[in-house]
């Protein structure tokens, strides 16, 4: 019997289509990029993955629909006239990947109106409104030619897809781009027949929906991704859920499937277009369940799901019919194949770090480390999934030429996820850890309120660890003095880090912020945390959500420094919530007995008066030159924060990496 009944019951789409379960892969990765020899083949694995992970439904992202006013990123143009030739293969290349797995193929089409930035002389903004951005783009308002231009270039885009083997489309209509852009009754100020009324703010959207009908009949698959709700709570308000609900009414006998999502692009962590981990999972199917109360179609909910618990339960309470899965096809492509097999425990859920999309420039963040035709390229990394946008293909891996004795030293998380792929690739692996459990420092997220996630992900290794036939030593350490009783043929290094503690003046009158989450001391009402990188940052928010008043002392010049785009973002705002003070650009000159003195920005000093002092001053790698010194001629390699402390992304992958080296010839 299924696990989950309602999430793989089959989906009629239209006569020619039936979803063969109620998953569906978001649009993701950029269409265009296919076209780039170099960043097209990570493209093509990344939606292929879904799709041989059980998917019913694949859907590639952005095909911009042309490119005077409707390219957002810069990325090389095309002819969407052409029925053949290297832009057809090549972007048909994702077609032929994600039918040969028994999933249907569908490829998003974009305008975002307003919200365009043109790159050169040739290009413009055009919207329902004439207006200048914060930014000074002028944006023409558009006439009822530009619109039967546009309705005519989504027409030629459709008929492109189709040529390059898609079953149909996306149009890309929430967000914030063109669709919302008129929907919305505060954004679209026009007096004209395309404004006022929901009907009349309606008839520019339904022009392009019908075109596409009547040109690609009704065998091609027309998903609608619709904004339910704008996500503003002021003024600008101004799409509903039950105003979406309407005008999907209107839809109907138009378009196929009505897949609800949020927010607004360019507002991305105000509005939940990308929904935090301080958000909760699931929360658009509030709005699907509006929207759904007034429409016969089919309609599908997006945004920040990542179990198949949540799914069941969304599609039992009627609040949608399908179920869209963005960051999460990254996170586990394999999710409805182990969810079908009832090993929903094995599923590697979301963290919803934005690791795979930080942002982009066009957002306004301009902290990047990387321009936009980069961004087009790297998107798609992973922290809990190592496999995720490798420059090569894990499937095409040879076997290990032979099995090795593999000593891991260190159990956190780069050693048991190398532990794990050196197991699965044929060696008989030792696993030695020297504390009494593994885990390594996410210990914390036993204890952290916004961990939930990490807490799983870590729970879940330490699992899947099990699982192998894997020899794992805990309460075991290894020194140069007993390395060689291990009898290793080959040893990889995950000992990871420590706390830094730097010499100020009094800071032992401080304690490591790490021991609160172990329990070694309890902090009073009032926390002075020294040091507002992402540790000190993320344990203070913990703090102020537990009934502390917080105050965070950073000397650079911003909170969370190592942190960027959306979720820096998020995590400033959230800190701003929970009304923890910040003093950044301050430096701490001596730590007194419930004290700081400080140097604030402006070179004055002053004292701050609290219950506990606690510092997160940075992280050291745990020294190993003796391990490896002690190894002699057993080859050695050392990984994760053993190299220098990082995150939990450098982790996962850094394990993987170093386990598929051994005994291979594989050129990286």
């Amino acid at each position: 019997m299924t696990v989950f009944p309602k999430l793989f019951e089959p989906l009629k789409i239209n006569d020619r289509y039936t979803m063969k379960n109620r998953i569906v892969c978001a649009p993701m990765a950029f269409a265009l990029v296919a076209c780039d020899p170099e960043a097209g083949e990570k493209s093509f694995r990344k939606l292929e993955a879904p799709a041989r992970g059980g998917d019913a439904m694949v859907s590639v992202g952005e095909l911009d629909v042309n490119f005077r006013d409707a390219i957002r990123i810069p990325l090389p143009p095309i002819d969407f006239s052409e029925t053949e030739g290297y832009a057809v293969s090549r972007i048909g290349e994702y077609a032929r990947r994600i039918k040969k797995h028994g999933a249907i193929a569908l490829c998003e089409l974009s305008h975002p109106g307003a919200e365009k930035t043109p790159f050169d002389d040739t290009q413009e903004a055009i919207g329902p409104n004439d207006e200048v951005r914060p930014s000074g783009v002028h944006v023409r308002a558009m006439t009822a030619e530009d619109m039967k231009r546009i309705a005519g270039d989504f027409v030629t885009c459709s008929r492109f897809v189709k040529n390059c083997g898609f079953d149909g489309i996306v149009i890309h209509g929430g967000h914030g781009f063109i669709f919302t852009q008129f929907l919305s009754s505060t954004y679209n100020r026009r007096t004209d027949e395309y404004g006022g009324s929901l009907d009349n703010r309606a008839r520019f959207p339904l022009m392009i929906l019908k075109a596409i009908r009547e040109a690609m009949g009704k065998d091609f698959i027309i998903e609608l991704r619709l904004t339910g709700d704008d996500g503003y709570k002021d003024e600008r308000h101004g799409v509903t859920p039950e105003e979406t609900g309407m005008f999907a009414h209107m839809c109907e006998g138009i378009v196929d499937l009505i897949q609800v999502s949020a927010g607004v692009y360019y507002d991305s962590i105000e509005t939940h277009q990308f929904t935090s981990m301080f958000v909760p999972h699931g929360i658009n199917s509030r709005i699907s369940a509006v929207v759904k109360s007034y429409t016969s179609l089919p309609v599908g909910v997006v945004g920040g799901i990542n179990s198949p618990e949540m799914m069941e339960q969304i599609l039992e309470k009627g609040e949608a019919d399908y179920i869209v899965l963005g960051r999460q096809s990254l996170a586990d492509p394999d999710l409805a194949n182990k969810a079908m097999r009832g090993e929903e425990d094995r599923i590697r859920r979301c963290l919803r770090c934005f690791k795979c999309f930080p942002g982009s420039p066009e957002e306004g963040y301009t902290d990047l480390p990387f321009t936009s035709n980069e961004l087009a390229k790297v998107v798609g990394s992973c922290t809990v999934n190592p496999l995720a946008n490798l420059p090569f293909d894990p499937a095409q891996l040879p076997p290990a030429s032979d099995s090795k004795r593999v000593l891991i030293i260190g159990g956190g998380i780069a050693g048991m996820q190398a532990a794990m792929t050196s197991y699965d690739r044929g060696h008989k692996v030792i696993l030695a850890e020297k504390s009494d459990k593994l885990g390594g420092l996410l210990f914390f997220t036993d204890t952290d309120v916004d961990k939930e996630d990490l807490r799983n992900f870590k729970n879940m290794m330490i699992s899947e660890v099990l699982r192998r036939d894997i020899d794992v030593r805990l309460n075991t350490e290894v020194t140069p003095d007993n390395l060689r009783d291990f009898d290793p043929e080959y040893i990889i290094i995950a000992t990871g880090s420590l706390p830094a503690c730097p010499k100020i003046p009094g800071i032992e009158n401080a304690v490591q912020s790490l021991e609160a989450y172990r329990g070694n001391i309890v902090p009073g009402k009032c926390v002075l945390m020294l040091g507002g990188g992402l540790v000190g940052a993320e344990q203070g928010l913990h703090l102020a959500k537990t009934g502390h008043d917080v105050t965070i002392v950073e000397m650079l010049p911003r909170v969370a420094n190592e942190a960027y785009g959306m979720y820096r973002e998020a995590l400033v705002l959230e800190l701003e919530k929970a009304g923890v003070k910040i003093y950044e650009n301050t430096r701490c000159l001596e730590v007194g007995a419930g004290t700081l003195r400080v140097a604030l920005p402006d070179g004055t000093e002053t004292d701050l008066k609290g219950d506990t002092v606690l510092y997160a001053l940075g992280m050291r790698s745990v020294p190993c030159e003796a391990l490896i010194t002690a190894a002699g001629d057993i080859p050695v390699e050392v990984i994760g924060d053993a190299v220098r402390p990082g995150k939990v992304d450098g982790a996962t992958r850094g394990g993987y990496m170093a386990a598929i080296r051994i005994a291979t010839d594989f050129d990286f």
